[in-house]
């Protein structure tokens, strides 16, 4: 939906469902739940569609006709999607696997167009946002020659959006994601990827490429909102697309319950990184768990953040906190971008909190929650600072 300069929406892979049945559950139950206590329309629903469901799809007109026949019911407005996931979102263990494919596989351009397509068709404005991985796994991107594999992908993938774009008269911008252990973390590796990487044609990364700002992810090296996203903005990249979340954080490592309180959130299915501030500089793990038995240097830092989406209008309990502060940093900061980004919040994690802190939240009723950080997202957006 429209608040002030902004599209506003909420990401549907915090629904578990997978198939084209699911979809249209989820839809029509879930987010009409939600969209209910609103009277905008049309009500932004930010799709979170993978690789089986987007080929079912294209390869059957009837179902992508019932697709947009729900959609027109309900008045959805289909303004960006989660293109960042591949394959399966909602069961297993995923961890490292969400990055793959990356962008060096021509198979990561194949299912994006496919996404474009799709998304083209579907009720919506004329410019539309779809995020996906930063290049890809970190440890596998490292070298120039896969990289320049990465950004020429991207420039397929681009060109072929153009084409979209010229067949449909739909502008689908192509925002990467950047995060912890991914090819691009922070903004200086951003700006860095883009100036050796992609400044030509400049048509078509101006129109076709941009960043999808994640807050949560930011927020983990300690980055400031506004400083990053003027950074950005003055180096010329696109902020398409914001995803409004929030990390964990804790202020004293040292501190045993803390860390236990931190802990408790470790679960097998979902990286979950962390980052901690020192004073020489920022450490990173890959995964919670593996902080079980932290060194000297790791308990001696000033600060320490995990990559665990929890609701953006929570502000913590006990000796944990969040970065509340950090994205309502970035959404005021937002607000002075010429090309406003669409706003997407983004809690996918919400079935793997803690069973005792989620019962916490709102009685542990998801939509209610859903419904709190739309408030709470919408408060930020009337700030006139």
């Amino acid at each position: 939906m429209q608040v002030g300069p902004f599209q506003v929406t909420y990401c549907t892979n915090v629904h578990p469902g997978e198939s084209l049945l699911d979809l249209h559950s989820v839809l029509g139950n879930e987010v009409a739940s939600v969209s209910s206590h609103y009277k905008l329309r049309p009500f932004g629903a930010g799709l979170r569609l993978g690789n089986s469901v987007v080929r079912a799809l294209l390869d059957d007109s009837r179902e992508e006709a019932n697709l947009i026949e729900l959609c027109e019911k309900n008045q959805y407005s289909i303004f960006t999607v989660n293109g960042f996931p591949y394959g399966n979102f909602d069961e297993g263990i995923i961890k490292a696997e969400v990055y793959e494919p990356g962008w060096q596989d021509p198979e990561r351009v194949r299912y994006t167009l496919d996404l474009g397509r799709l998304l083209a068709r579907l009720p919506g404005p004329k410019r539309r946002t779809i995020s996906t991985v930063a290049g890809g796994f970190g440890p596998h991107t490292k070298s120039h020659e896969v990289r320049q594999s990465i950004a020429a992908n991207l420039m397929e993938a681009a060109e072929g959006l153009a084409q979209i774009a010229a067949d449909t008269g739909v502008e689908i911008r192509l925002c990467l994601e950047p995060e912890p252990w991914t090819t691009l973390e922070t903004t200086d590796d951003v700006i860095d990827f883009w100036d050796r990487y992609l400044r030509h044609p400049k048509e078509l990364t101006e129109t076709h490429l941009g960043i999808c700002y994640d807050c949560c992810h930011q927020a983990l090296h300690f980055e400031d909102p506004a400083r990053s996203i003027k950074r950005l903005d003055e180096a010329g990249i696109s902020i398409g697309k914001i995803q409004v979340s929030s990390a964990l954080h804790i202020d004293d490592p040292s501190n045993l319950e803390a860390r236990q309180a931190l802990q408790a959130f470790a679960e097998p299915r979902f990286l979950h990184q962390v980052v901690a501030r020192t004073e020489t500089g920022l450490l990173k793990a890959l995964d919670l768990p593996s902080l079980n038995d932290a060194d000297e240097e790791w308990l001696a830092a000033a600060a320490w953040r995990c990559h665990f989406h929890v609701p953006i209008w929570w502000t913590g309990s006990g000796h944990l906190s969040t970065t509340k502060a950090q994205w309502e940093g970035a959404v005021l900061a937002a607000k002075g971008l010429d090309d406003p980004p669409h706003l997407e919040i983004e809690t996918y994690t919400w079935s793997v909190i803690p069973q005792a802190e989620r019962q916490a939240m709102r009685d542990g009723h998801l939509v209610d929650s859903i419904r709190a950080e739309y408030t709470a997202l919408m408060q930020t957006l009337e700030t006139k600072e």
